[in-house]
């Protein structure tokens, strides 16, 4: 092999790979003048349409149960680019020789009003000199719930406090709720919604009068909460029909919360109808503790054994932790019939947080029945 024709090829490689190498700056200003040039109607058709490779991959909201498709410019006319300016926050350029993977967000405005919020991720490339999207992912906001019972509060890291909260009320860990919820109250006197881990501490120990106090206290702070905080902290009473009215309430204007539709579900004779409540719920959140435990006591209450066991055991693998879901499962296996594997869950329950005696009890009931029935062979 002649050594001399080697080295000129490998020195052409190398200028052509030099030259071809994206620069992040020359990157940055092909993103955000194609992305905010759309705008003004037809005005924006061919800056956009030369911005787009022609092998283009597209994914629109894979929010959404879709895949993504071959981009095609047919029928273009402009008629979507109405927003009268657009923004574009780059968060991160990732040069990979002569591509380049782009993060960023996008505003899109009319008159000052957001009208989409939408995050990207997109590889830029050099085609004929130029560049252009040749890969881009996008997901909207607006495409997500947003229908939930959200606290009321500025302080920092209130909402994470508040998802313990809530976490800890669904598992009915009353003493962690309350201590979450004293906490809460501390940090930000005029809070509304940081008293629900009282309110459920205190209407589970049926502590009516301390119930009716922090109740009180609670709605005398609702004037900066929402429709849906007033209408969730009246439901904390005794009167069934006027607390379900009021999670009616507090479901209309937060449709997507997995605790208000639990609640409510919780308080419907009519199993059939209680488990059309909580699907919806549990589309959104199907690793969800409590979401999981009502639907497994209401098909179990429906006779659907197999559908609840499904249930019993989401619960219990995602959140292996938690002593409900053990304690839930227990009186699963009991209707089952299964009372070994019933006892074995009781005192799992037990064994993760001595607190739970009513697990430990219902064991010691099995094991009596058990030995009783073995006595009597």
């Amino acid at each position: 092999m002649n050594i001399k024709k080697i080295i000129p090829i490998s020195l052409l490689v190398f200028t052509f790979t030099a030259c071809t190498e994206l620069s992040e700056d020359d990157v940055r200003e092909f993103t955000i003048n194609h992305i905010e040039n759309q705008v003004g109607y037809a005005d924006a058709v061919e800056g956009f349409v030369n911005g787009l490779s022609n092998d283009l991959i597209a994914w629109t909201n894979p929010v959404w149960r879709s895949t993504p498709y071959e981009y095609s410019t047919e029928g273009v006319d402009g008629s979507a680019f109405y927003e009268d300016s657009i923004k574009v926050n780059i968060h991160d350029i990732y040069i990979m020789g002569n591509h380049a993977n782009v993060f960023g967000t996008i505003r899109f405005y009319i008159d000052g009003v957001t009208t989409t919020y939408r995050n990207f991720s997109g590889i830029v490339g050099q085609e004929n000199g130029e560049l252009k999207w040749q890969r881009w992912i996008g997901v909207d906001n607006q495409n997500l719930a947003q229908g939930f019972l959200w606290p009321s509060t500025e302080i920092e890291g209130g909402l994470s406090a508040y998802n313990e909260m809530r976490n800890a009320m669904m598992n009915l860990e009353f003493e962690l709720a309350k201590f979450i919820s004293d906490t809460l109250v501390e940090k930000d006197p005029e809070w509304a919604t940081a008293h629900l881990g009282q309110m459920q501490y205190y209407w589970a120990k049926q502590d009516d009068l301390k119930l009716k106090e922090v109740m009180d206290l609670a709605l005398s702070k609702c004037e900066n909460a929402s429709r849906a905080e007033e209408h969730f902290i009246k439901s904390y009473t005794r009167d069934r029909e006027v607390g379900q009215h009021e999670l009616e309430l507090a479901m209309l204007h937060a449709p997507d919360d997995p605790m208000i539709r639990v609640w409510y579900a919780w308080g419907l004779e009519d199993n059939k109808l209680a488990i059309d409540i909580i699907k919806r719920a549990w589309w959104r959140l199907p690793e969800h503790g409590g979401v999981n435990n009502m639907l497994g006591y209401k098909y179990m209450a429906d006779g659907n054994m197999e559908k609840a066991k499904k249930h019993f055991e989401i619960f219990t693998r995602a959140n292996a932790e938690v002593p409900n879901g053990y304690d839930s499962y227990g009186d699963y296996y009991i209707e089952a019939g299964e009372y070994e594997k019933a006892k074995e869950m009781f005192l799992k329950a037990y064994d993760l947080d001595s607190n739970w005696t009513v697990s430990k009890e219902k064991a010691e009931r099995i094991e009596k029945r058990m030995n009783r029935v073995n006595s009597e062979e």
